[in-house]
C-alpha cells in the first residue's frame, strides 16, 4: 500500500517498453528516447494509448507492472505504421513507475498556480508551478523537457488561443472526485 496512488489527472514520470504480443519482439524503448530520461505525461487525458492510460491508474511510486493491451485500447485496426505496430495488434508494456505529483488538473493545483488570482493561468505561472514541481522531486532533467510540457499543456488546453488557461479550459478533464 502506498499513498498517493496514481489516478487521472497525476502527472507520471515513467519509463516502459513496448512489446508485441504476437512474437515478442520489442517496438519502442523509453530508455532509449530522450538521453534515456523517464517520460513525463499526464494520466487519463490521451497523452498515450487508452490502455496505458487505463493500466497506469492506481500505480505506486516504485512500482512495475506488466501489462497486456488489445488492440482496441492500443492502435486498433489502422495500426501505426511510424512505430512498427501491425493493424489488429496486442501489444505488452512492461512499465516501470517513478513519481507521481499532483497533477496540474486539481482545483488546489489550480489556485496553487494561479499566484495573481485572476482565475486564469498565463505561461509565466504554469512554467513557475513546473519548476517547482521538478525541483521537488531532485532529478536532473533536459531543460528541453520544461519547454515540451508547456508547449503541449497550452497546445491541448488552450482553447480560445487567447494565451491563458481559463478554469474552464483548464478543468476540461475534470477530476471524477470534483
Amino acid at each position: 500500500a502506498c499513498s498517493p496512488k496514481s489516478k487521472k489527472g497525476d502527472l507520471l514520470n515513467a519509463h516502459y517498453d513496448g512489446f508485441l504480443a504476437s512474437d515478442g519482439s520489442k517496438f519502442y524503448c523509453s530508455r532509449t528516447q530522450n538521453e534515456g530520461h523517464p517520460k513525463w505525461f499526464v494520466l487519463g487525458v490521451g497523452q498515450v494509448i487508452k490502455g496505458l492510460d487505463i493500466a497506469m491508474m492506481n500505480m505506486c511510486p516504485g512500482e512495475k507492472r506488466k501489462v497486456t493491451i488489445p488492440p482496441s485500447l492500443a492502435y486498433g485496426q489502422q495500426g501505426y505504421a511510424q512505430g512498427k505496430i501491425p493493424p489488429n495488434a496486442t501489444l505488452i508494456f512492461e512499465i516501470e513507475l517513478y513519481a507521481v505529483n499532483k497533477g496540474p488538473r486539481s482545483v488546489e493545483a489550480f489556485n496553487q498556480i494561479d499566484k495573481d488570482g485572476d482565475k486564469k493561468l498565463s505561461e509565466l505561472e504554469i512554467s513557475q508551478y513546473l519548476k517547482e514541481e521538478f525541483a521537488r522531486d531532485g532529478k536532473k532533467r533536459h531543460p528541453s523537457a520544461h519547454d515540451e510540457i508547456l508547449a503541449d499543456i497550452f497546445k491541448k488546453n488552450d482553447h480560445d488561443g487567447d494565451g491563458f488557461i481559463s478554469a474552464k479550459e483548464y478543468n476540461v478533464y475534470q477530476h471524477d472526485e470534483l
